[in-house]
């Protein structure tokens, strides 16, 4: 028995953001792919995780740059559709458009963010 107390584990230290602060913690520690306690660990003392990230953080400006590139791909498809009357081409650009729905979703999550609602179109 005596063995056993010697290898009991410290107690925890909790943190718990200040009020309205919250949302903000937990979207850092959700971007930067670590558990809450390498984060903070990294963030107060500058050390690296001692094991892999869960995941690896998301290049913020990369995601936005793909984001962007689908909104044009996107414009792209719907001026094809206006100049095509052909009902098969029609429904392969419907098709596309969906998937770049799909892409620019993904994008907006990976940045912890929700897509916009567009207007609809008059």
């Amino acid at each position: 028995m005596p063995d056993r107390e010697k290898r009991k584990r410290d107690a925890p230290i909790s943190y718990r953001p200040p009020k309205g602060l919250g949302d903000e913690f937990a979207r850092r520690v959700a971007a930067s792919g670590m558990s809450a306690n390498a984060f903070i660990t990294k963030s107060i003392f500058n050390i690296d995780p001692s094991r892999q990230s869960r995941r690896p953080p998301v290049e913020a400006a990369e995601v936005a740059r793909l984001v962007g590139a689908c909104a044009r791909l996107n414009d792209t498809l719907r001026a094809l559709g206006a100049a095509s009357p052909d009902p098969q081409s029609q429904a392969v650009l419907a098709d596309m458009q969906r998937q770049l729905t799909e892409i620019r979703t993904a994008c907006f999550e990976a940045l912890g963010r929700g897509p916009r609602q567009r207007e609809p179109e008059p």
